[in-house]
């Protein structure tokens, strides 16, 4: 899950974690959140599908995975300042020695050295933080373009992306921040374009799987034997699943 806090939430439908029972968050905002699932399904389909398709067709792997390197280097500080709220001292010296490596040896992080030197990625994000805490999901969201989340979550996400604004300028963030999203969208879109062509209520699989890979991240959204969530969760080889 080496991109969880970094991709689009909708990546924890193409990824291989095993589904575990996860406490369903409420979703009263079922009929706005799937106006804006239907929005965000539309942009995928006409706007950031076909520039990801581009992408991956025309620019090299090594070249795409050396920028989704660099756009995950200058995420480690967030890591370690999460990693220090959470109380998570080794995790957060994991991700302070990563960005250090990779700045220098790695070359602006285009190259992940500390990974060959053990210290692999660990991402974690502020939501985890607020997890960590006890901090109850409240109810699900669907974000515009960025898509399944919760209000801890979504909160965490704005306040995390204003701090960042106010240290490094707005248009540096919003240039990393837009960078590292479509970067990591591109290398999933083709499977995300499947999964929701196959299902039967595209909104559902998302939402059952953004649940249960928060669930696999956050004991707080975990509910050991509940059944129901299971009943709905798309198949294992489909789904299992995280901004």
């Amino acid at each position: 899950m080496r991109r969880s806090t970094r991709l689009l939430p909708l990546i924890g439908l193409a990824l291989g974690l095993g589904v575990l029972p996860a406490q369903a968050a409420p979703d009263p905002l079922e009929p706005v959140n799937r106006r804006i699932h239907a929005l965000n399904r539309l942009l995928q389909a006409h706007v950031l599908g076909p520039v990801a398709e581009a992408y991956v067709e025309y620019t090299p792997q090594g070249v795409r995975e050396g920028v989704a390197n660099a756009f995950a280097n200058l995420g480690e500080p967030i890591t370690a300042i999460s990693a220090v709220a959470a109380g998570d001292l080794p995790r957060a010296g994991n991700a302070a020695l990563r960005f250090g490596i990779n700045s220098t040896l790695g070359l602006a992080g285009v190259a992940d050295a500390a990974a060959s030197l053990g210290f692999p990625r660990r991402p974690m994000a502020t939501a985890d933080a607020l997890c960590s805490w006890g901090v109850p999901s409240g109810p699900y969201l669907v974000l515009p373009l960025i898509g399944p989340s919760t209000l801890r979550d979504a909160g965490a996400m704005v306040a995390t992306s204003a701090a960042l604004s106010q240290v490094v300028g707005s248009e540096i963030f919003l240039g990393w921040r837009s960078g590292d999203l479509f970067t990591a969208y591109a290398a999933f879109h083709a499977e995300l374009q499947r999964i929701d062509e196959q299902a039967l209520d595209s909104y559902a699989v998302h939402r059952s799987a953004f649940l249960q890979r928060r669930a696999a991240a956050c004991p707080a959204d975990r509910v050991a034997g509940l059944e129901d969530d299971e009943e709905d969760a798309p198949p294992r080889e489909v789904a299992a699943a995280a901004p």
